[in-house]
């Protein structure tokens, strides 16, 4: 069985004399518009992959918990959705306490997802073949159909919504190319489920280091402290609306011209 693409990489701790990232703005205003904290709908889960067993996981986490969120964090190493007899996110998804009381599930899959796809019994009638090269249209399309059921079981439980935040850049040039065409098939399957929306990350590459503290653990893909922490102040915003919006039961804001909007809207 051959192991999937991204083995998990020990933490990396902040760098001696640069600051972690800008303080979060906690603004009375941000806070309030979240509505009272009764518990009905102030419970949060994170799922994903290794990194939300570090510091991209550790950052999300606490800035919920600071926003009066009771947060479930479950990171699986070499996890995706490509290869479920590796690791079955399904099993693990149903696992996870997510209900009507869930404000919202936090999902970071994609980059272990970039190599050939596993299928099951069920999946083999018209191919008779057990895995899918990585990149062809078969592929493309089973993924995208796997990735959209996923979401769709998260709806199904109850929660307001599912957070998708899409593979961040990586500092592997082929890597990164195939994660472009992951991250488009994960848009494509948010706007076909009932309740995710995405949230892209990028804006990282070409700039892994600042001062010579890198954003990118070495093996290129996992985030360090200081990349985490720029990562979170890139979305804080978008995922505190996000938020927002769950609290009052509101199904999506369009991020052109703040309307509700219906289905809910990837923010870019």
């Amino acid at each position: 069985m051959p192991p999937p693409l991204a083995a998990a990489s020990n933490p990396q701790p902040p760098a001696p004399g640069l600051s972690k990232s800008a303080p979060v703005d906690d603004t009375a205003a941000a806070i309030a518009a979240l509505g009272p904290a009764t518990g009905s709908l102030r419970e949060a889960v994170l799922v994903g992959s290794s990194s939300f067993n570090q510091p991209l996981g550790f950052v999300i986490e606490k800035q919920l918990q600071r926003w009066g969120y009771q947060v479930v964090r479950k990171g699986v190493g070499g996890a995706g959705l490509a290869r479920p007899d590796f690791r079955d996110m399904s099993r693990v998804l149903d696992e996870l306490p997510i209900s009507a009381k869930t404000a919202a599930v936090f999902v970071y899959l994609g980059v272990n997802d970039a190599q050939p796809l596993w299928l099951h019994p069920q999946e083999r009638q018209a191919t008779k073949v057990v895995t899918l090269p990585f990149g062809t249209p078969l592929w493309e399309a089973r993924y995208a159909e796997r990735t959209r059921g996923f979401y769709e079981r998260i709806c199904a439980r109850g929660a307001r919504r599912a957070i998708v935040l899409l593979p961040v850049d990586v500092n592997r040039s082929p890597l990164e190319k195939r994660l472009q065409r992951i991250r488009d098939l994960q848009v494509q399957a948010a706007a076909a489920s009932s309740c995710a929306t995405v949230l892209s990350t990028q804006g990282d590459a070409g700039h892994f280091e600042v001062g010579g503290v890198a954003k990118r653990l070495a093996d290129g893909f996992h985030l360090s402290q200081f990349g985490a922490n720029v990562v979170w102040n890139r979305i804080q915003g978008q995922v505190l609306a996000l938020l927002s919006l769950s609290s009052r039961g509101a199904p999506g804001l369009a991020p052109t011209d703040g309307l509700y909007a219906g289905r809910v809207t990837p923010f870019f």
